[in-house]
């Protein structure tokens, strides 16, 4: 007997715009293109048309929602926007990352009660991951996984796992928040370190007398370039300082995780240390000149101040430590709640 013949194939789907310039547009494409293929897959196998008059119109409306809030995160992931709303305020990351968020609640309000149940695992983790052990909603998850163990999912243990995943989907948005405020607070230190340096190498250049970097031992003058001060002192220290503070803060950074966030915090991290350590080169050797380290206030050449200016610009990561630390507290933190099973009784 012949095999039925194989009905009409849909269309291929339009082929893909030119890559964007960040992983993570590409991401939210890629999640919004396979949002759309599951919405596409529900609405054939559960179509509003055969439904109950009430509830056809609660499906129609569940699918015009998923595609208008896939729609939205594609248009806007697509689209080249200024860097302003793209990275310092995440104006345009929210939008994204909260439209894909709106369209899988609705799919899991729309879909069929076997898929929701099929989805019980990654609802879990996701919980697990951004909700904090003895929070309600996550409580409840491992509540609905128990009772789930050889049980239908009924509607309540629908309505029960779409609270959880949006305060978890919620929770993991406020998380990249955390992540792009402390970025932008050392975009901001870093600013303000570097104007100081420019201002302290300028008024060196003007006035070189007045910032002169130089010590007088018992055979004569030492300066930073020779046996007087001279306009490029300052900027000369500054630039061993710079150096300096980049090699030490690059050996530090091993101790600093990358990040899956659209929000580069270790390279802010890493920019902060440069116009730190052109600011301590400076100021460690003020503080030699002024005898505030009793023995090491008559350097006797140029190469001994240069040793120095490069041991104080190391030492910027003494004071940047502490924000490397805060940075890896805030990193830890992004998908970092505690993964064990939660606790019914509370934490």
């Amino acid at each position: 007997m012949s095999e039925p013949a194989a009905g009409p194939q849909p269309p291929l789907p339009p082929p893909l715009a030119p890559p964007t310039n960040r992983t993570w547009r590409e991401q939210a494409i890629t999640t919004a293109a396979q949002l759309r293929t599951l919405a596409e897959w529900v609405s054939l196998i559960d179509p509003p048309a055969g439904a109950p008059p009430g509830q056809a119109s609660a499906k129609t409306a569940l699918d015009h929602a998923i595609t208008w809030h896939l729609n939205e995160a594609s248009t806007v992931a697509e689209q080249k926007s200024p860097a302003i709303q793209t990275s310092f305020n995440g104006a345009v990351v929210e939008r994204v990352l909260s439209q894909l968020d709106a369209a899988q609640v609705a799919l899991l309000l729309r879909a069929p009660l076997d898929y929701v149940q099929s989805q019980l695992p990654g609802i879990q983790a996701h919980a697990r991951q951004h909700l904090k052990r003895g929070d309600p909603h996550r409580v409840a998850v491992e509540d609905v996984v128990a009772a789930s163990l050889g049980t239908p999912l009924d509607e309540s243990g629908r309505m029960t796992l779409v609270a959880a995943f949006r305060a978890s989907c919620l929770e993991s948005r406020e998380e990249f928040s955390r992540v792009r405020s402390f970025r932008n607070v050392l975009i901001m230190g870093a600013l303000v370190l570097t104007v100081l340096a420019t201002a302290l190498a300028v008024a060196g250049w003007i006035r070189p007398e007045e910032l002169r970097l130089c010590f007088e031992p018992a055979e004569g003058v030492a300066c930073p370039t020779g046996n007087r001060p001279r306009p490029w002192d300052v900027f000369f220290i500054e630039s061993f300082g710079l150096i300096a503070a980049a090699v030490s803060g690059a050996a530090s950074l091993r101790h600093v995780r990358g990040t899956s966030t659209p929000f580069g915090l270790p390279l802010a991290l890493a920019i902060l240390k440069l116009p730190a350590g052109a600011l301590t080169a400076v100021l460690g050797l003020q503080l030699m000149r002024g005898g505030f380290v009793p023995g090491l206030s008559d350097l006797d050449n140029p190469a001994q101040i240069v040793a120095w200016a490069i041991t104080f610009g190391a030492a910027q990561q003494l004071f940047t430590g502490l924000v490397d630390r805060q940075a890896q507290n805030v990193l830890d933190d992004v998908g970092g709640k505690t993964g064990g099973t939660a606790n019914t009784n509370g934490p």
